[in-house]
């Protein structure tokens, strides 16, 4: 059993209290989908989002999805790739709107090429991270998380020539134990701290029922960035504060490992901007 599974920093159980609860709410509070803020504002006055987000929005007019997240109060936003639209066009958008842009995701094959283009788009948006964000199931084998930490290794020397740490963004398949072996388990000790940062999913972590605390415990200095989506009781991915992820002990807790960026992120809202704005709410003080 991997030792890090535990829910007692994230999900509701027998006798257990949830976030709302914890904070006063009464449960009436919490079903009806009160979204007062009562967490922490570790992350200052620079809250960002993941635009994966409203990666529809963006592909179809960027400017007005970009002026609509500065209207919500987005500081920064991490790119998950920029379609059609072009990194200099994009950054003069976000200087317009007072928006940053700290950091991107990329993709295997772009890392495994070289990351020359990203590390263009990089240099001109401003950002100084790069997190790879997904690996195909074939590539889930003890072997493979081997040869990607060495990868992430390589690339990560070359990256950081360039002034952009690289790093690994984490679904829930990564704490799965192959053969005895978890990935992340793998990732974690094969790669160089100085090269390969980590950039911790909280929905994904309770999804695997890894508890993100015995994480940094276990990983101290590892984590600088993290994803912050909340989970319902039934496993559904929904706005923060309208799940039962314990964000005002985890985030805090977070803050003091390291974590120094902090994006709100929902795979697949019904109204991106609605639930981007309904986080915020939930996220920033009053």
């Amino acid at each position: 059993m991997n030792p890090l599974a535990n829910r007692r920093h994230f999900m509701l159980g027998a006798g257990a209290l949830s976030l709302g609860l914890a904070a006063g709410c009464s449960p009436a509070d919490v079903a009806e989908g009160e979204n007062k803020s009562i967490v922490p504002p570790v992350y200052g006055d620079v809250l960002g989002v993941q635009l994966y987000t409203v990666r529809d929005l963006f592909e179809a007019d960027a400017q007005a999805t970009l002026k609509a997240l500065a209207e919500i109060g987005v500081k920064d936003c991490e790119t998950a790739g920029l379609f059609d639209h072009k990194a200099g066009d994009v950054r003069a958008m976000m200087d317009d709107l007072g928006l940053i842009s700290r950091s991107g995701h990329v993709r295997l094959p772009a890392l495994r090429e070289g990351l020359s283009t990203d590390l263009e788009i990089a240099g001109t948006l401003g950002q100084d991270k790069l997190y790879l964000g997904w690996i195909p199931e074939e590539e889930r084998t003890p072997d493979g998380y081997r040869a990607l930490a060495d990868l992430l290794n390589e690339r990560g020397e070359q990256t950081k020539k360039a002034g952009v740490m690289l790093g690994y963004h984490n679904h829930e398949f990564e704490f799965d134990e192959v053969d005895g072996e978890a990935g992340y388990d793998i990732l974690l000790e094969r790669t160089q701290a100085d090269l390969v940062t980590m950039e911790l999913d909280f929905f994904w972590a309770a999804e695997a029922n890894v508890d993100p605390i015995a994480l940094f415990e276990k990983a101290p200095g590892r984590f600088t960035s993290c994803h912050i989506k909340d989970r319902a009781r039934d496993g559904e991915m929904v706005s923060v504060g309208d799940g039962v992820i314990a964000f005002k002990d985890i985030l805090p807790a977070a803050a003091q490992a390291g974590i120094e960026r902090f994006y709100v992120e929902h795979d697949n809202p019904a109204d991106p901007l609605v639930s981007i704005g309904r986080s915020f709410t939930h996220l920033l003080p009053a």
